[in-house]
């Protein structure tokens, strides 16, 4: 029986063959940019996460079951760029469901996180 063949990497340009999802190198570079400026949310925010939406199930606009541990009043980017030592640390956080923590976001941060980013690249502060 003949195997079925190869598909090519999905990044346009691209002709490397793989066994499904991006060659090796583009998997690299997606994973470079994911965690450059050690801003990425790593291991440790995981844990860190889970143990506050266990200890704060319910969600502080709704009372509906919380998913979301998220940073509060101000973003994880920008106690990152003040230069905080702990981010993550619980008293910066509130427990949202899905629902309220995307209301936030839209009321917050108009065009969502990648129009901030984007701007920032087009004004070349970053």
């Amino acid at each position: 029986m003949p195997r079925r063949p190869r598909p090519p990497c999905p990044i346009p340009g691209c002709p490397e063959l793989t066994s499904g999802g991006q060659c090796a190198k583009h998997k690299r570079e997606a994973n470079k940019s994911r965690v450059s400026n050690g801003k990425s949310y790593d291991v440790r925010w995981q844990r860190t996460r889970r143990a506050y939406l266990y200890a704060n199930p319910w969600c502080v606009l709704c009372a509906q079951p919380a998913v979301v541990a998220d940073h509060h009043p101000i973003t994880r980017r920008q106690l990152i760029d003040q230069g905080v030592s702990d981010p993550d640390a619980p008293e910066r956080l509130r427990p949202l469901c899905v629902r309220c923590h995307n209301g936030e976001t839209a009321k917050r941060q108009p065009g969502g996180w990648a129009a901030e980013r984007r701007s920032e690249r087009e004004s070349g502060l970053s």
